[in-house]
């Protein structure tokens, strides 16, 4: 169904009405009428100018008339991704082709008595605020499903990618299963459960280039892993992987020296941390960063709940918007032309 908005000149001294009568007789048929024809009431008293300041609006209509369209089809699509039923938008609850018969000029926004081209200006400017506002509520919604999105995929996930906060809970862990001091460091290690049984014979080996335990002096004469025997115990399983705890050494310090130039080389402290979760990903051993905190699993229970409320607060609010703005500017079209 096509709407057109036609402007039709009284003959003569006819009135509006006579005119409107005529053309309703002329798109009549005994069969079928070529057209539904409704009146629209517009102010009779409108500031037209001149001749030639129309020709110029006409030419400036055309573009204001495809933002005016953009906008409007830019909150119909924001509508119906949000709302995925055959809901229709809708103008004060009835259809926009029957409410054009209830159309009226809105004084108090586009007050008549202004020059046409501001008028088109008042238009043109409240478009674009609206145009920004829908960007600005559709952008915030979005970053917040994303962020649910997020926390919930690393809820429901694999170990791999998992929230180790939701699955490392007081219930299975506790402050001392983790070392964390100078010289020594506790990691997690996610092991897929085919590998084991490799895991348990070989953990103590990976990276035995790493660490120097040479005497001093020449501590790059003996190397050996990081790792401290005996130290990886099994948390947890889940899925087709387990969660594994190793300690190892977690560096050693470097001692400076005086170059052949008599140049002082400042120490320096080698990281063997790094190096073991290299080593260990080469053998498909994923270390995962974790620090025990035994109020994160309720934090981010209490983050997902927030966020599940705040998502469908901005929900509402953005539908509401899209309703609202549609009937308003929808019909902004035909003020324009």
């Amino acid at each position: 169904m096509s709407v057109w908005l036609v402007s039709v000149p009284n003959e003569g001294n006819s009135s509006s009405e006579t005119t409107f009568l005529s053309l309703k007789a002329e798109t009549a048929s005994s069969r079928h009428d070529y057209a539904d024809c409704v009146r629209v009431e517009l102010p009779s008293d409108l500031l037209v100018g001149t001749l030639d300041s129309l020709m110029a609006l006409s030419d400036d209509l055309n573009r204001v008339d495809m933002v005016i369209e953009s906008v409007v089809r830019k909150i119909e699509r924001q509508f119906h991704d949000l709302n995925k039923g055959d809901q229709a938008l809708t103008v004060d609850g009835v259809p926009v082709e029957r409410y054009l018969g209830f159309f009226s000029w809105d004084e108090a926004k586009h007050p008549h008595r202004r020059p046409l081209p501001e008028i088109v200006s008042i238009i043109q400017s409240s478009v674009g605020k609206i145009e920004e506002e829908l960007k600005q509520l559709s952008t915030r919604y979005t970053e917040k499903k994303q962020q649910l999105i997020g926390l919930q995929r690393k809820k429901g996930g694999n170990l791999m990618v998992a929230n180790l906060n939701d699955v490392l809970t007081p219930d299975v862990v506790s402050t001392s299963d983790f070392v964390n001091t100078e010289y020594l460091q506790t990691l997690v290690v996610i092991v897929p459960k085919n590998l084991e049984e490799q895991w348990q014979i070989e953990y103590a080996q990976i990276g035995d280039q790493i660490a120097e335990y040479g005497p001093k002096g020449s501590r790059g004469n003996v190397r050996g892993s990081p790792v401290v025997p005996g130290s990886s115990r099994k948390l947890t399983e889940e899925g087709d992987s387990a969660v594994y705890t190793v300690t190892l050494l977690k560096g050693q310090y470097q001692p400076g020296f005086v170059d052949k130039e008599g140049n002082f080389e400042p120490g320096t402290t080698v990281d063997y941390i790094e190096d073991f979760k290299t080593r260990a990903k080469e053998k498909r051993f994923i270390v995962r960063e974790f620090n025990f905190d035994p109020t994160s699993h309720a934090s981010n229970e209490e983050a997902i709940a927030e966020l599940e409320v705040e998502v469908d607060r901005l929900w509402s609010a953005l539908i509401r918007w899209c309703k609202a703005h549609f009937g308003e500017h929808s019909l902004r079209g035909c003020t324009s032309r």
